[in-house]
């Protein structure tokens, strides 16, 4: 029997996903191919997903994009790391 993820403030948006759909992340590895020891580490933040593949096969699983699974990542001080500015356009001199 799997055991069922509980909901925390400091929950990855993929955990949080699986949560809303009903699925482990036994299950989830099932379905994208990704090793659960490798969503367990995303899950504790031990690393952080950077294989493209694996996290679009991760997506599809989910029913989601790339952009709904992805977090920003934290700074030195463990802080999640602010958007970059807009590159600010200079205006033609006319």
């Amino acid at each position: 029997m799997a055991r069922r993820m509980k909901v925390s403030d400091n929950m990855t948006k993929i955990d949080t996903m699986c949560i809303e759909q009903g699925i482990s992340r036994t299950e989830l590895a099932e379905r994208s191919g990704v090793p659960r020891r490798t969503l367990e580490n995303w899950s504790m933040r031990t690393r952080l997903p950077r294989d493209v593949y694996q996290l679009y096969k991760v997506a599809q699983a989910l029913g989601c994009s790339i952009e709904d699974i992805m977090e920003p990542e934290p700074q030195e001080d463990g802080q999640p790391e602010a958007p970059a500015p807009e590159a600010q356009q200079e205006s033609p001199e006319g």
